[in-house]
Parts: C-alpha cells; structure tokens; sequence
C-alpha cells in the first residue's frame, strides 16, 4: 500500500516539474508586437551619426483600437542605426515594452537597399541572425522607400500587416502573385550567386497592389518584370498553380482557368557547342468565359482553344527566357538547377563560364499542354 501511495506521490511531484508557464516570464501587455518591418537606406536628413546607414521601420497593433476605437490600428516605429543589433536596442531604450517577433508577417526592402550590394548583404546577414526574428515572414521590394508602405490606411482591413500577408497567400490561385518567404529569399539569394525574382509591391492611399517583381544580379537590383511576365516566370520555375490565361479564338476573347500546373524540363540534345533544353509545361482547367450562344460542347472547337492557350504559354515563355539571357543576362528561370542535378557530367564543362554559355550557347524551346477538363454551367 505504502509502494502504491509511493508512486502516486512521485508521478503528481513529476507533473508539477513538467508543468511550465510562460518561459520568459514576460506578460503578453508588456510584449510590443512587431508585425511588419520596413528596412530603408537612411536619407541625409535622418542621419544622427556618420556612420548610420539605414532606417528599420516597425508596425505594431494598438490592442484597444482594433475592434471598435476610432484611432489607427496600428503605430509605427522607427530607428536609425548602422546594424539589426544597435537599431533593436533602440527600442528597448524608448520603450518600456519588449519587442516581440513571433508574429511577424512581413519584411519590406525600399529599392535602394536592393540597389546596394554591400549594404543588403549586411543587412541579410544582421536579420538571418538574430536568433528573435522568425524566417517564414514574406519578403517584397517597394519601389522609392518602404516606410510609404506603412502610411496605408486599408480600406476593409483595421491591420495592414495581416491584408497583404493576405494577398500574397493568394498567390495558389492567380499566378501573378510570387510568394517569397525570407528565408527562401536568403537561400536562392546564395544558390544563385546573388539572382533573385522578389514581388514588387505598390502602395496606395487605401490599399496595396502586389504588381510584377524585381530582379536581382550579384545582390542588386538590375529591372522588373510586369504583372504577365510574373505569370510566366511562375510557369517556367514551377511555382504556378491557380491562375488565368485570356486568348482570342476566331474573334472571341475567352478565359482559360488552370487548377493545376506543372513544369518540367529536358535535355533535347547538345550539338555544335549548344544545349538544347526544353520546358514542357502541362495544366489543366476550365473555359470560364466564352460567349452566350455559341456551343461550347464540341471536341474540335475545345482542341483548337485549347491549342491557342498552348500557343500563348510557349510565346509568352520563349519571350520572358530571352529577356532572362538577353536583357538581365541571368539565369533565375532554373536551367542551371536542372543541368547540376541531372546531368551533372555535362554541367561540369561548362560550369566555370555558365553564365556566358548561359546567354551564347544554351538554346530553350517551350512546349505546352493544355487539358480543357471543364465548360462551366451551361443550360
């Protein structure tokens, strides 16, 4: 009996040590939430040392004005520094709360933080660091100067933060959208040597538009793409899923919607010193927009739309993966992934002058597929 009573003893002594409360003994009204951070070269007028060289800009929730108070949702913050480290530490000499970044959903970078090199690979460093910073928030570029994002005022959202995180996660049915986390911004930023596509937003008065991306090589910015080149780089990297594609057929302009899309690529041959590759890209949808009246129900008029949609994908793709070689000289579209993983022994001789064989020698043609699987309501 005593043995029992022993146990029990024990076993309720073991539940005590494993219940645990909150680890950092900090109370949730003193934490300051950090939902948004904005990262700015520092203009001269700011400047309060030589040696500063940025802005970070902060966004945290006014908690007793979400619901119904009539004042902004949100405040933001703003530090001036020369490191991630010395600017946080700004906020704990202002502030009586402790930041907190487990809730952070976005990082925005002004255009000319992406212009400077020396400046974004610091900065990246800084952030990828910093053990508080969590790396699944989602990475933009903003055209001028990041902080403009934070002077938006929603027109259906009280919080900014979550409304354009809410947009690019919109990005599994309109393949205009580039979701980019900050951790994969880091990752291709070093697999391809400084080549990244990063989606550009725009701000407004009452609103954001996530339009086109930017385009970096060797860690800066050298272009953009519009909204259609952003569909079309999705489709060449395999990151489309849900989306549009408008075609005239005889004169009608009609809408094919994709559920699914998928690309892959193969080595067609190699010959006189060229490689030639090619992307298959295979989807399938439906016609959602034709015209009333007109049968949709024929097997031949479905094959022909559907070889007008294959058209439009193989140009559109031929078009952007020569502005890639020709224009950006750069390859972000994932011919030297393919080429290192698959066919290793021939990457090899050509892998110290890639980027040149890359514009010169290696030649792409795009090949579509296009399964129409439904019509929409018909009577």
């Amino acid at each position: 009996m005593r043995a029992i009573k022993s146990m029990k003893a024990a076993a309720i002594l073991l539940c005590v040590l494993l219940l645990t409360g909150c680890w950092d003994k900090i109370e949730i009204e003193d934490r300051l939430f950090v939902l948004s951070i904005g990262v700015d070269s520092v203009e001269l007028a700011e400047k309060k040392a030589s040696k500063d060289k940025y802005t970070l800009s902060f966004v945290s929730p006014v908690v007793d004005q979400i619901k119904e108070g009539p004042g902004p949702a949100f405040r933001t913050y703003k530090t001036v520094d020369n490191s991630i480290i010395m600017s946080l530490s700004q906020l704990l000499e202002r502030f009586s709360k402790k930041q907190f970044f487990g809730h952070t959903r976005n990082i925005f970078f002004g255009e000319d933080v992406l212009k400077d090199e020396k400046l974004l690979k610091e900065i990246l460093d800084g952030i990828s660091r910093y053990h508080e910073f969590h790396n699944s928030m989602y990475a933009y570029i903003v055209p001028g100067r990041a902080e403009e994002v934070f002077k938006v005022k929603p027109m259906y959202d009280k919080l900014l933060a979550p409304y354009i995180a809410g947009i690019i996660e919109n990005s599994d049915y309109t393949s205009k959208v580039i979701k980019l986390t900050l951790s994969d911004m880091i990752i291709m930023l070093e697999n391809q040597k400084g080549g990244l596509v990063i989606p550009r937003i725009n701000p407004g008065k009452e609103e954001v538009k996530i339009s086109g991306a930017g385009v970096l090589k060797d860690y800066k910015l050298i272009g953009y793409l519009d909204d259609q080149e952003t569909s079309v780089y999705n489709w060449l990297t395999d990151k489309a899923k849900g989306g549009d594609i408008a075609v005239e057929y005889k004169g009608i302009s009609t809408v094919f919607r994709h559920f699914d899309f998928d690309r892959k690529i193969e080595l067609s041959k190699v010959e006189n010193g060229n490689i030639y590759l090619n992307y298959i890209m295979e989807t399938e949808g439906s016609i959602e927009e034709f015209m009333i009246g007109k049968e949709i129900l024929d097997n031949v008029l479905l094959k022909e739309i559907s070889r007008e949609v294959e058209k439009r994908i193989e140009n559109e793709g031929e078009k952007l993966i020569k502005k890639f070689q020709q224009e950006f000289k750069a390859d972000l579209i994932g011919a030297r992934d393919y080429l290192s993983k698959y066919q290793p022994k021939l990457y090899k001789t050509i892998e110290k002058d890639y980027e040149k064989f890359f514009i010169d020698s290696i030649v792409i043609e795009v090949t579509a597929n296009v399964s129409i699987r439904r019509v929409g309501l018909i009577k």
